[in-house]
């Protein structure tokens, strides 16, 4: 081997482990699952050590408007060019190119460029290269590195070594997207359970009180009585029964309301046996009238609005159940003795995993939340308010249509109608 050649063959093993080294400490930074900007800001920190130039970057495309990039990790530029640069159309500049054109890109004579950054072309870049970096094979943005150095060109070498750099920019942006994806996953499985949970629950809170009721008093107990508390928890079992069979059928169609006409007494008693054996429990009048919903979900929603009363009042203080019709609505009101915090976010109160700071029962904070989807889910609401010593919540419902009472009169209705797949059900 000619000795001239030596110093050059020796700095280009050099450059090559200056690269492996980088590329492993970056790889080491993935696999370790680093936070996302702490890998970009390595890898741009890393392009300007690896190939001597003063600035470099990463653009991602904005996935809110595709046409245009945002800077998200860059070194070596003033504040006020950090403002011009962070936000561009794709297509300029070279990192916009390597974008456009998915391949590598060089701009020599960066100022009189016609492609070129205005804001880089006033500051007299003279060199620009870029690679394009990808997301599961789409190309999702770009590396950049620049330089104000007259007469810079790129070797073969530094090329691969940004199309290098760029290739683990890709890697991380995949590898977050992936664990992102696993922890919402996750997210969703917990929310699945918890909510699953919460509607177990309710029902098996009444069996075993019922249960446990009749153990005690089964003896002096009137039969009437005895037999009544039997069949509510028998109807708590069904609706036991029913709620498994939704989970393992697992269809949306399945999950959808069931909207039929009911006669309001009779779905409010319905909705209330399990509690109607309270002594603080006082049902108001209820007006005779038809509404068309789903009756299981009217069931739940105003079961959870009880027991949300309950866990939240003083012990033995009263919780009152009233219904009153208004502008084609019918509202059923729970209210109970307590406060809510000045100045609340209602909107805060039908959150999951909200529980109030007085909250007296185990739950995990669901109740309300699967109230207000389970309400609209029927083309009602829950809402709620706070005065003089109460909070009261409503469950508001649309009375029927003209048509819809014409047709339910004439007895033309089927119960199947108006079943398609609701967005709000939370199962």
């Amino acid at each position: 081997m000619d000795t001239c050649d030596q110093p050059a063959e020796i700095e280009s093993l050099r450059e090559r482990q200056r690269l492996l080294e980088r590329l492993t400490k970056i790889q080491r930074s993935i696999s370790h699952r680093a936070p996302l900007q702490e890998v970009m800001d390595s890898i741009t920190q890393g392009a300007v050590e690896l190939l001597g130039d003063e600035i470099a970057g990463i653009r991602l495309i904005d996935p809110e408007d595709p046409s245009y990039v945002n800077l998200v990790s860059v070194v070596g530029v003033t504040p006020e060019q950090f403002e011009s640069l962070k936000r561009g159309p794709v297509g300029e500049g070279a990192g916009g190119r390597a974008i456009a054109e998915n391949q590598l890109v060089i701009i020599n004579d960066y100022h009189r460029a016609p492609t070129g950054i205005p804001a880089l072309a006033l500051d007299r870049l003279q060199t620009a290269m870029a690679a394009p970096v990808r997301e599961a094979g789409k190309v999702v943005g770009s590396l950049v590195v620049a330089t104000h150095r007259h007469g810079r060109s790129y070797s073969p070498e530094e090329q691969e070594a940004l199309l290098s750099l760029a290739e683990h920019a890709s890697v991380a942006l995949t590898d977050a997207k992936t664990v992102e994806a696993m922890r919402e996953a996750q997210r969703a499985k917990e929310m699945f359970l918890a909510t699953v949970s919460h509607e177990l629950k309710t029902p098996l809170t009444v069996i075993m009180g019922t249960l446990k009721t009749l153990e005690k008093h089964a003896g002096t107990m009137n039969p009437a009585l005895r037999s009544e508390m039997l069949n509510s928890a028998f109807e708590r079992g069904r609706e036991l029964e029913r709620l498994i069979d939704r989970l393992l059928q697992g269809s949306r169609a399945e999950l959808a309301g069931f909207k039929q006409h009911l006669f309001l007494p009779d779905l409010v008693a319905d909705a209330i046996r399990g509690f109607d054996h309270m002594s603080r429990l006082k049902v108001g009048p209820i007006p005779e009238i038809f509404v068309y919903t789903d009756s299981v979900a009217v069931q739940k929603i105003i079961g959870v609005l009880l027991e949300n009363a309950v866990s939240h009042s003083p012990k033995e203080s009263e919780i009152s159940l009233a219904a009153q019709v208004a502008d084609a609505e019918v509202n059923l009101t729970v209210r109970n003795t307590g406060s809510l915090p000045e100045g609340l976010d209602h909107t805060m109160l039908f959150l999951p995993f909200n529980r109030g700071p007085n909250a007296q029962s185990t739950g995990v904070g669901l109740g309300l939340y699967i109230a207000s989807r389970l309400a609209l889910s029927t083309d009602g609401r829950v809402a709620s308010t706070s005065a003089a010593g109460s909070v009261s919540f409503t469950l508001t419902l649309p009375l029927p249509t003209a048509e819809q009472a014409t047709r339910a009169d004439t007895g033309e209705v089927s119960v199947q109608e108006d079943t398609a797949p609701q967005e709000a059900s939370p199962l």
